[in-house]
């Protein structure tokens, strides 16, 4: 390469970080908002570009072998991101903005590096996808029906253990209080990081394809299952040492949430490593 092809490329390495930080600045600071907010669904949005970095890290020994060219269809996602994050700050609409930086960052390594350093790392760079967040009316949608069956197992395991209860929709009348199953409770906080560490797992494990499939499935009823494991702990504790040691403020609401995230976690790897070929479990 002449010093005349560096200098381009200097400039516009520099035009693209610079534009990307005077642009973006305002979503991150937005998105630091959002992953520190008490009963974030995305608190785990700070470590997911470190992940992705590392994934891309691995792959670098093959990364280096491969001829850099540049693709002008990154220049277009570039332009649309740029385009949608403008009308994102015009209507107030950060999610979107969010977003616009995805777009912004698969343009930037089409551009500058070609379509085929692209296929190397285009899992690293949906997996950025985990750090975005999506409006929450849409988190809600998703979460009644899964709150709605962590609910039901809860339940389940309420009569088994004998505990007297009358049911309201998702107030839980106990002989001496009332317990409410509200949304932090709905599992979606379990089930996005569960997808997101299955999907990580599934990619960097020499499994089948229909093993990787099933590990991704399985986040679903994983996540309802320990949930309502979850609601059933926090029943019993409401109705053994009273409704304050079970709220939101009280240690041992967020211990049983650690709980089930560090179980579900253990439960995923587990599969992953029984399901491992004989020959890596060595």
């Amino acid at each position: 390469m002449n010093s005349k092809n560096k200098i381009q490329n200097y400039i516009q390495y520099f035009l693209l970080i610079t534009s990307f930080i005077t642009c973006f600045f305002h979503t991150f600071t937005w998105l630091d908002y959002r992953y520190s907010q008490v009963d974030s669904y995305y608190a785990h949005g700070y470590f997911v570009p470190f992940i992705s970095a590392w994934l891309i890290y691995l792959k670098w020994d093959q990364l280096k072998n491969i001829k850099i060219s540049s693709n002008i269809f990154g220049l277009v996602l570039i332009l649309f991101a740029l385009l949608i994050h403008i009308i994102a700050v015009m209507s107030d609409i950060n999610f979107i903005s969010g977003f616009a930086v995805f777009f912004y960052l698969t343009g930037s390594v089409l551009y500058l590096c070609g379509t085929a350093a692209f296929k190397m790392v285009i899992f690293p760079i949906l997996f950025l996808l985990f750090m975005f967040p999506v409006p929450g009316q849409f988190i809600d949608i998703i979460g009644l029906p899964t709150k709605s069956l962590a609910t039901a197992l809860s339940l389940k395991i309420i009569d088994f253990a004998g505990i007297p209860y009358y049911q309201e929709g998702f107030r839980i009348i106990l002989p001496e209080t009332i317990m409410y199953v509200g949304t932090p409770c709905n599992g979606m906080k379990s089930l996005i990081s569960f997808l997101a560490m299955g999907l990580l797992a599934a990619y960097i494990t020499n499994l089948s394809l229909w093993k990787k499939i099933f590990v991704v499935i399985g986040v679903y009823p994983l996540a309802v299952l320990l949930n309502g494991c979850r609601i059933a702990m926090l029943i019993f504790i409401a109705d053994t040492y009273g409704i304050k040691k079970a709220s939101p403020e009280s240690y041992l609401h967020d211990l049983s949430g650690i709980i089930v995230f560090a179980a579900g976690l253990i439960i995923i790897f587990f599969t992953i490593n029984f399901w491992k070929p004989k020959s890596e479990n060595k």
